[in-house]
């Protein structure tokens, strides 16, 4: 069965784009079939898969436009397709709320071609991330031991909660993922990553993810950090973050 994954925070710089866009290319390397979406205006991601993003030719208003009785994606290799994004998904957050049920419905009619199906949301509350979270089976929460961060985490949390509840009964929190994590250990980085494993448990991956320049530098040449530096420290520990992910799911 296909999974729905929504990479979400509405907190800002946790590197949401940047694990979506290693864990596309890593599953399908893995042989899996992968269908990314950018629900970000920004478009960030649809740059980290396209030369030119300016070629798009799968755009997520497609989606939820609702008027297309067939949705196209597009093919960057054998096993990874792309549906992206531009400024012009930013006109849906003035939309009516019905807005939140069209990427779920638009999704129905295509996503039993993928193994996976992973959402890249933008930074901040409102419609685009509330179609995200009706439409997922799964939350991947990037988060970052820093005090704001962990603040945001409690929020985000609350409104899953909220959508589980009213919305979406079959979500569930796949994970939070530590991202970002200071080469040079910090007493601070490290007090607060032991609260966050003493609250959320079981929910905080094992794996943590180092910030790094080549896996920041590495989607401007189309690449993972698996690709681009294989034999790197970060390329390992993405590798065994995608075998947790995989074991997770």
């Amino acid at each position: 069965m296909s999974k729905t994954i929504a990479v979400i925070n509405q907190k800002g710089g946790v590197g949401k784009t940047t694990i979506t866009f290693n864990l596309a290319k890593g599953l399908a390397g893995k042989g899996a079939k992968v269908l990314v979406i950018d629900n970000d205006p920004q478009g960030n991601l649809t740059g980290a898969f396209l030369n030119d993003p300016t070629t798009l030719k799968a755009n997520v208003l497609d989606l939820y436009s609702g008027e297309k009785k067939e949705i196209k994606s597009e093919k960057i290799n054998d096993n990874l397709f792309l549906i992206g994004a531009n400024i012009h998904l930013s006109k849906i957050s003035d939309g009516e709320f019905d807005i939140i049920f069209r990427l779920k419905e638009g999704l129905e009619t295509i996503k039993q071609d993928f193994d996976y199906v992973l959402i890249d949301c933008l930074p901040a509350f409102g419609y685009l991330n509330m179609a995200a979270l009706n439409a997922a089976d799964f939350t991947l929460i990037p988060t970052k031991p820093a005090p704001f961060a962990m603040a945001g985490l409690k929020d985000l949390l609350g409104t899953i909660r909220k959508v589980k509840k009213r919305i979406n009964p079959n979500l569930k929190v796949l994970g939070i993922v530590l991202n970002l994590i200071e080469g040079r250990k910090t007493t601070i980085a490290d007090e607060l990553e032991r609260v966050l494993r003493e609250e959320y448990g079981n929910l905080i991956f094992t794996t943590k993810l180092n910030k790094g320049v080549k896996i920041e530098e590495s989607p401007a040449f189309c690449q993972s950090i698996m690709e681009y530096d294989p034999q790197g420290k970060l390329a390992e520990q993405f590798q065994s973050f995608l075998d947790e992910f995989i074991k997770r799911i």
